[in-house]
């Protein structure tokens, strides 16, 4: 058991802060990476530039395909 407040805080509080601080950075870090790729496909479209939407929408599309098998589906 902690012999005082400050142990405690020391012990249990100080560990789970620094855990939060360090997730929301790593949050704040891939939303920018998402932020900045919206910006990109943003000014392409405005551009007429179709680019990277055709690049995205062809993995898609491949992602989503189904080879038919003769005689129905397997």
């Amino acid at each position: 058991m902690y012999r005082n407040v400050e142990e405690f805080i020391t012990a249990e509080l100080v560990p789970l802060v620094r855990a939060a601080l360090t997730e929301g950075a790593e949050v704040r870090a891939a939303l920018q990476v998402l932020a900045d790729r919206v910006d990109t496909l943003t000014a392409e479209l405005a551009e007429g530039e179709l680019s990277e939407l055709r690049k995205l929408a062809g993995r898609a599309v491949r992602a989503l395909e189904v080879t038919p098998v003769e005689g129905g589906i397997r």
